[in-house]
C-alpha cells in the first residue's frame, strides 16, 4: 500500500524535497480532512462526532509527496496506511521516514532552523506524533492485525490480551491464550506474518537508533510507547515460532528422516518478491548480528547496502566511489544534473 520506492522519488533535479507546503492550500486541505467533523448539538439534536475519511486523507497525503518531501505528510500518510490496511503497512511506513531522513536529511521538511545551529524540533515534534496516545499510538492500537471469518484480532485486543492495557468498558477481548490460536492459525496461512510482527518491532528500533545518532538522545522523538508495543508483539510471534519450531523438530526425530519440514521452512523469511522483502530480509541479518555478534562490523555495511536500494546509477557511483565520477561520465554520457 505504501510505494517506497515512488514516495523517495525526488521531487525535482533542483529541489529534491520540492517546496515548504506547510501553508498550501493542498496541505491545508489534508489537515481538514485529519481532523474529521466534531460532535455537533443543534437544539436538543446531538450530532455524533465522525471519523476522518482515512482513504481521502492518504490520497491526499500521496497527492502531495509528488510536489513535496515532509515528515508531517509521511506521519500523516502512515496513519490514514494503519485505518484502511491494517498493521501490516506499518513497518513499511517506518522504513519510509526512515528512508526519508536518511536521504534527504539536509532538504527534508520541516526545515532544519539554521538560526539555532540547524535545531531538529520541528521534525521531531513531526514524528513524536506516532507515539501519542489520541494520535498515531492511537491508529496504531485500533489497526487489524489479522482479519479472519469476519473476526478482527486488533493491535489492542494483544495489549489487552497480555495484561499491558486495561479492557475498555468491560469489553469482550481474546485471552492469551485465543490470541495465541488466532495468530498461530493465521501464520499457517501466510507465511511471512510472524516475520512480518517481529521485523516491524526491529524496524522501529532501528528508526529510534538512527534518531539518537543523527540528533542527539535528548533531542530525538521518543518512540519507546510504539517500541513498547511493538516489542510486545514481537515476543507473541517468537514464542509462536518457537513451540512451532518445536513441535516440528520433535516430528522430525520420531520419523527418523533428514529431510526438512515444508512447514518449519514456510515459517522462515520468506520469498523476496520485493523491494521491501529484501529490505526485511537484511533487517534480519542485522537483528541477528546486534543480538549475537554485536561487535561484527558487517552490519554496518548491510546498513549502508540498504541505503544504496533507493538510489539511482549515478547517486551509487557518488555515494561510494565520488573521485570516479568524471570517468563515468565520460565512459556513459551521463551527465550530473
Amino acid at each position: 500500500m505504501i510505494d517506497i520506492e515512488r514516495l523517495c522519488t525526488p521531487v525535482s533535479a533542483e529541489a529534491p524535497c520540492g517546496s515548504d507546503l506547510e501553508y498550501d492550500a493542498d496541505f491545508l486541505s489534508l489537515e481538514k480532512a485529519l481532523q474529521g467533523k466534531p460532535e455537533q448539538q443543534f437544539g436538543e439534536t446531538i450530532v455524533p462526532a465522525e471519523e476522518p475519511d482515512w482513504r481521502e486523507v492518504f490520497s491526499l497525503s500521496e497527492a502531495l509527496f509528488a510536489r513535496t518531501k515532509d515528515l508531517r505528510i509521511a506521519v500523516t500518510l502512515i496513519r490514514a496506511a494503519l485505518r484502511i490496511g491494517g498493521f501490516s503497512t506499518y513497518y513499511q511506513g517506518l522504513l519510509l521516514i526512515q528512508q526519508l531522513c536518511e536521504t534527504y536529511w539536509e532538504s527534508l521538511f520541516p526545515a532544519l532552523d539554521p538560526d539555532y545551529d540547524n535545531d531538529p524540533a520541528m521534525r521531531m515534534n513531526a514524528l513524536s506524533s506516532l507515539s501519542h496516545i489520541d494520535a498515531g499510538l492511537l491508529d496504531l492500537r485500533e489497526s487489524v492485525i489479522v482479519k479472519n471469518r469476519g473476526d478482527s484480532l486488533l493491535v489492542k485486543d494483544v495489549e489487552v490480551a497480555l495484561g499491558l492495557a486495561p479492557a475498555i468498558n468491560n469489553a469482550n477481548t481474546p485471552s492469551e491464550a485465543d490470541v495465541l490460536s488466532v495468530l498461530r492459525e493465521a501464520a499457517q496461512q501466510d507465511e511471512n506474518l510472524l516475520d512480518l510482527l517481529i521485523q516491524t518491532k526491529t524496524q522501529a528500533n532501528a528508526l529510534q537508533n538512527f534518531l539518537n545518532e543523527k540528533v542527539g538522545s535528548d533531542q530525538a522523538a521518543d518512540l519507546k510507547p510504539v517500541r513498547d508495543l511493538l516489542n510486545a508483539i514481537a515476543k507473541v510471534a517468537m514464542n509462536i515460532r518457537g513451540s512451532d519450531e518445536n513441535s516440528s523438530d520433535e516430528q522430525m526425530q520420531t520419523e527418523n528422516t533428514n529431510t526438512s519440514n515444508p512447514s518449519g521452512q514456510a515459517r522462515g523469511v520468506g520469498d523476496v518478491r520485493s523491494r521491501e522483502d529484501a529490505v526485511r530480509a537484511l533487517n534480519r541479518v542485522c537483528e541477528y548480528l546486534e543480538r549475537n555478534e554485536p561487535t561484527n562490523p558487517a552490519q554496518l555495511f548491510i546498513k549502508r547496502a540498504q541505503r544504496l536500494m533507493t538510489m539511482n546509477f549515478v547517486d551509487i557511483i557518488q555515494e561510494l566511489v565520488p573521485d570516479s565520477m568524471n570517468q563515468v561520465e565520460t565512459l556513459t554520457g551521463i551527465r550530473r544534473e
